[in-house]
């Protein structure tokens, strides 16, 4: 077919491209549960992989897992750099300091509990940590986000109770 430079393209196109009834054979069509079961299949599979248990090895005993994930003191990056402010503010040896305390709490504003006269926070509760130390008879509080380090806090304020804080009523 040889189309003329002033006839329009589309011109046989009804011919060309009519329905024709070759689809009707029941054998070549697709069931729908075909397409149903690898779908689910696909959803489900990372939802599930999750679902195993912690214990690596099958026979073991589930309470030999260890049930808690939290650093101790000396692992944990807040405590170290609280207890070497500290040392250092002091002029004390790093074994001379007690860990009271490290919890996660909930601020009641942006100055993460050590507000400084003049300056302007954030109205809004902010997740974070309170780590207590002690050292010669008296404590020190440093504070700090969920996320960055923590400083020393000269006038602390309490967090908020509850919500992981450990000023909760009992």
């Amino acid at each position: 077919m040889s189309l003329g430079r002033n006839e329009p393209r589309t011109a046989d196109v009804s011919k060309v491209m009519t329905p024709t009834n070759h689809g009707t054979d029941k054998s070549k069509r697709i069931r729908p549960a075909a397409y149903v079961l690898p779908v689910l299949a696909l959803t489900l599979a990372p939802m599930l992989a999750g679902c195993g248990s912690e214990a690596t090895d099958p026979g073991a005993n589930v309470s030999d897992v260890p049930s808690s994930s939290s650093p101790t003191p000396a692992e944990d990056p807040n405590v170290a750099a609280a207890i070497a402010d500290l040392a250092e503010r002091q002029g004390l040896k790093s074994e001379e300091i007690t860990v009271v305390s490290n919890e996660k709490v909930t601020w009641r504003d942006g100055s993460l509990g050590c507000p400084e006269p003049g300056k302007m926070y954030t109205m809004a509760l902010v997740d974070g940590v309170r780590v207590v130390l002690e050292a010669a008879g008296e404590t020190y509080e440093y504070h700090g986000g969920e996320s960055g380090p923590v400083r020393f806090c000269e006038n602390p304020q309490e967090p908020v109770p509850g919500n992981g804080s450990s000023d909760s009523p009992q």
